[in-house]
């Protein structure tokens, strides 16, 4: 990644890395994140491990972005004072097949490609086993230990003590185990409330049909096997 993002994932207060779902608008999904932080400045950092090939990654991208965004702008923030926004994959197979070890990503202009759009998003996809020629030495060591898990300097050493101090955090799993439950449940509400929705959609419009063709609400009611007042409810 761009070295300005590595160093500052390193150099500012960072809150401990959590998965977290951000909610979507009422018609939209949430996005669930494998790490959402912010920085001291109020920078968001959304990382993704990936594991198995996906071919729509990109768009995916597009998708994090837009929802981190309406977080902030739902958080009271204007416009003017949107933080950076940074969503970064980690990929253990070459998403491109450039045999880079890192992409980095932004918006440029098309017709003079020194004008960059300072739309504050920048997107990386880092290939753990992608060509580290160019990389400097502290962010191939920050590789080689995502692609073999053993430290091999300071950096990565501290990692690898995080890793077994949560792994040791019974408290830390229980939470996150309620967290995991807490959202299946939501999921499995939305689930029900969205097939009622849908089958109300379904019963309105018909009967509105069936009212223009000259069925009484009795007749209605008896083919919907719903009571006559569910069938009025909707005239």
């Amino acid at each position: 990644m761009a070295q300005r993002h590595r160093i500052a994932l390193q150099g500012k207060e960072l809150p401990r890395g959590k998965t977290e779902t951000i909610k979507g608008t009422f018609l939209g999904k949430g996005i669930r994140i494998d790490i959402y932080a912010k920085d001291s400045d109020g920078n968001a950092y959304d990382i993704e491990m990936q594991t198995t090939e996906e071919e729509d990654l990109h768009l995916r991208t597009r998708y994090y972005h837009s929802e981190m965004d309406s977080y902030q702008i739902r958080a009271g923030q204007k416009y003017f004072n949107l933080k950076q926004s940074i969503v970064i994959f980690i990929c253990t197979y070459d998403p491109f097949k450039d045999n880079k070890s890192i992409y980095s990503f932004s918006t440029i202009c098309e017709e003079n490609k020194e004008l960059i759009l300072d739309d504050k998003r920048h997107t990386y996809f880092v290939n753990i086993y992608g060509n580290r020629e160019g990389i400097d030495e502290e962010t191939a060591k920050l590789l080689d230990y995502f692609k073999t898990g053993k430290p091999t300097d300071p950096y990565t050493r501290n990692i690898q003590d995080q890793v077994e101090f949560i792994r040791d955090d019974d408290d830390w799993r229980e939470n996150y185990m309620t967290i995991e439950m807490k959202m299946d449940q939501k999921y499995e509400q939305g689930r029900k409330i969205g097939k009622t929705e849908g089958e109300q959609h379904r019963d309105k419009v018909l009967i509105f049909k069936w009212l223009e063709k000259g069925k009484t609400v009795k007749e209605i009611a008896e083919d919907l096997d719903k009571s006559e007042d569910y069938v009025k409810s909707f005239m």
